[in-house]
C-alpha cells in the first residue's frame, strides 16, 4: 500500500498538482476541490510515514524513510523548477527528522539506512538535519530519547567538509551558482510554505548569510547559495551541538561526546571556544570524567589560548589509586606525556609528578608499573635537575615512607617537597614478583646513557598481553616455559584404598562405616 500510494502521488507532485489553490474563486469549481482534496489525502499519506518512522518493525521504518526521502527530492526539484532557483522543501524534512530523534523504536537498521545511504553522502540532508535537530530539541518533552537519537546520529559523522571545494554532493540537485532577483525568491518561499505544512522556520539564517555574503561583495548583486557556504555548515553544526549539550544525558553518552571531542566536534565549530566552560566544568568533575576532558580542553589551551591556570595542580590529582585500573589509562598517559614535555617547566612540578608516579607504582598492576617507570625514565633525562632524586642520600631513611619529606596527600603539587625527596619505591621494584618489572626498574642504578623510551610500546599492556608475551618467549635452549603440570592422581586415597581401610581391624564396625562414607565423599568431590 505504501508504495501503490508512493506511485499513485509523485507524478501528480512533480506536476504540482498537490499545491494549495492561491486563488480563492478556484477552490470552488470542481478542479479546484479536487486539489484540495488530493493535497488533504497527500499530507495524511505523508503523516502516516512520519509515524511509521516510530513504528516497532524495521521492516516498515526503513521503507517509508525512502518513500519520504523520494518524495523530499521530487517536491525540491518542482520547486526549484518552478521558481527558477533550488530550492530544499524544508518543511518537509523537518517532518522526517523529528520522526527519526523523536523516536523511541529508533533501530539499528533505521540508523543504519539513513546514516549510511544519505547523511554521510549529501551535504543538503547533512545541513538541514542539524539545523532541523537543533531546533527540535528545544520543542520536544521527550528528552532522553531525542538525546540519544541525536547522538547516535551526530557520532557517525563521517563527511563533514572542512573546504568549501568539498561541498559538492547534494540529494535535491546542486544549487545554481547565482540565483534569481529577490522577487523570484519571495515566489519561491510562498510555494515552498503552501506545499504541505504551515510554515515552521523563521528564515532569518539565510537572511544573514545573504547579508554577509552581500558585504563581503557588494559590488556583484549575485550571492552564494547558503548550501554552498562552509561557515553556513559549520554554524548548523555548532548550533546542534551545543543544544545536545544542554540536554540530561546518561553518565555513558557524557562519556562518549568527551571521547569524540577534540576529533569530531572542536576541528568543525566556528567558535570552539564556546566549549570552555562545558569542558572546564567536565574537567573539575573528577575521576574517569576529567580524564576524557583532557584531550577537548588541552586542544583549546594549545590552540585557542584558552587560559587555565590550576590546569596541573588538577592534572597532578587526576593521578590516583583509581587510575591505574581504569581502561582509560593509557589515554591519560599519553597526555599527561605531552602536557610535561616542556623544559620551561620547573623542576619542583616535575618532581612532584614523578614522585606521585613512583609512589602509585607500589599499588599498581605490572601492566602500570611497565607505563609509569618509561615515563619516569623520559621525565628525568628531559630534565636533568630531577636526578637528584636517584642520588639523595635520605633514601635509606624509611622505606615505609614515615617522616619521609614527601607529602603524597598534599593536592598542590609546588608544596609537596618531592625535590627534597628520593626514589626508594624503584629500589624497591628491582625485586618485583614480575620480572618484567624488576628488569625495568633496574634502569634507575645504571648510568643515564640510554636514550629516551618510546611510550607507545609500554601503554596498551594489560594482563592478557603479559601473558602472552610470556607465552610466546622462549628459553635459550629453545623450550617454552614449565607453567603447567601434570594433574596429579589423586588427592583422597583412591577407592582401592577405601576399600582395604574399611576391611582392617584397625577400627571397630561403627567406625570403619564413618570413616569409610567420610573418604568416599571425598573422593567423589575431588572426581568432580
Amino acid at each position: 500500500a505504501l508504495y501503490a500510494l508512493y506511485r499513485t502521488f509523485s507524478p501528480l507532485l512533480s506536476k504540482g498538482e498537490l499545491q494549495k489553490p492561491k486563488n480563492e474563486n478556484l477552490e470552488r469549481d470542481k478542479k479546484g476541490l479536487i486539489k484540495i482534496w488530493l493535497r488533504d489525502n497527500y499530507v495524511q499519506y505523508v503523516n502516516t510515514l512520519c509515524n511509521f518512522l516510530r513504528h516497532e518493525e524495521p521492516g516498515l521504518q526503513i521503507p517509508s524513510l525512502n518513500i519520504l526521502l523520494n518524495l523530499l527530492k521530487i517536491e525540491s526539484t518542482y520547486l526549484t523548477s518552478a521558481s527558477g532557483s533550488h530550492q530544499f522543501s524544508n518543511n518537509h524534512y523537518y517532518h522526517v527528522v523529528e520522526g527519526l530523534i523523536d523516536n523511541e523504536n529508533f533501530s539499528e537498521p533505521l540508523k543504519t539506512e539513513f546514516v549510511e545511504k544519505y547523511w554521510n553522502t549529501y551535504d543538503d540532508l547533512r545541513f538541514y538535519f542539524l539545523k532541523n535537530a537543533s531546533l527540535d530539541e528545544k520543542s520536544v518533552d521527550k528528552l532522553n530519547s531525542l538525546m540519544e537519537n541525536t547522538f547516535s546520529i551526530l557520532e557517525n559523522l563521517r563527511t563533514m567538509p572542512t573546504d568549501a571545494s568539498e561541498i559538492d554532493e547534494f540529494w535535491t540537485g546542486h544549487p545554481a551558482p547565482e540565483l534569481s532577483n529577490s522577487q523570484e525568491n519571495d515566489d519561491c518561499e510562498d510555494d515552498s510554505d503552501n506545499m504541505l505544512f504551515d510554515d515552521l522556520f523563521n528564515e532569518n539564517f539565510e537572511k544573514e548569510q545573504t547579508k554577509e555574503s552581500q558585504k563581503e561583495i557588494p559590488h556583484k548583486k549575485t550571492k552564494k547559495p547558503v548550501l554552498l557556504q562552509l561557515s553556513a555548515h559549520k554554524r548548523v553544526f555548532s548550533d546542534c551541538w551545543l543544544a545536545l549539550m544542554k540536554l540530561p544525558m546518561t553518565q555513558e553518552s557524557y562519556k562518549r561526546i568527551l571521547l569524540i571531542m577534540h576529533k569530531k566536534i572542536i576541528p568543525h565549530m566556528p567558535q570552539p571556544t564556546l566549549l570552555m566552560d562545558y569542558l572546564t566544568e567536565s574537567y573539575n568533575a573528577g575521576g574517569v570524567t576529567s580524564i576524557l576532558a583532557l584531550n577537548g580542553l588541552f586542544t583549546l589551551i594549545n590552540e585557542y589560548n584558552l587560559d587555565y591556570p590550576d590546569f596541573y595542580k588538577k592534572l597532578y590529582t587526576l593521578f590516583d589509586r583509581n587510575l591505574m585500573h581504569v581502561k582509560y589509562r593509557s589515554r591519560f598517559f599519553r597526555l599527561a606525556d605531552l602536557f610535561l614535555a616542556s623544559t620551561y617547566l620547573p623542576a619542583q612540578l616535575i618532581a612532584a609528578f614523578i614522585k606521585r608516579m613512583s609512589r602509585l607504582s607500589l599499588t599498581a598492576p605490572p601492566h602500570g608499573i611497565v607505563m609509569i617507570i618509561p615515563m619516569i625514565y623520559n621525565l628525568i633525562r628531559r630534565h636533568p635537575s630531577c636526578t637528584v632524586l636517584i642520588h639523595n642520600s635520605n633514601e635509606h631513611v624509611n622505606k615505609l615512607g614515615r617522616n619521609h619529606p614527601y607529602n603524597f596527600d598534599e593536592p598542590d603539587p609546588m608544596k609537596s617537597n618531592a625535590l627534597e625527596s628520593s626514589l626508594w619505591e624503584m629500589k624497591t621494584l628491582q625485586d618485583h614478583y614480575f620480572p618484567n618489572v624488576a628488569t625495568l626498574a633496574k634502569i634507575f642504578q645504571a648510568k643515564f646513557t640510554k636514550p629516551s623510551y618510546n611510550l607507545e610500546d609500554f601503554l596498551d599492556h594489560t594482563y592478557l598481553t603479559l601473558i602472552e608475551s610470556e607465552l610466546n618467549r622462549k628459553s635459550k635452549k629453545n623450550k617454552m616455559p614449565a607453567l603447567s603440570c601434570e594433574r596429579p592422581k589423586y588427592i583422597f586415597p583412591a577407592e582401592e584404598s577405601i576399600e582395604l581401610i574399611y576391611k582392617s581391624e584397625k577400627f571397630d564396625v561403627n567406625e570403619r562405616e564413618l570413616v569409610f562414607e567420610n573418604m568416599k565423599k571425598g573422593w567423589e568431590v575431588w572426581q568432580f
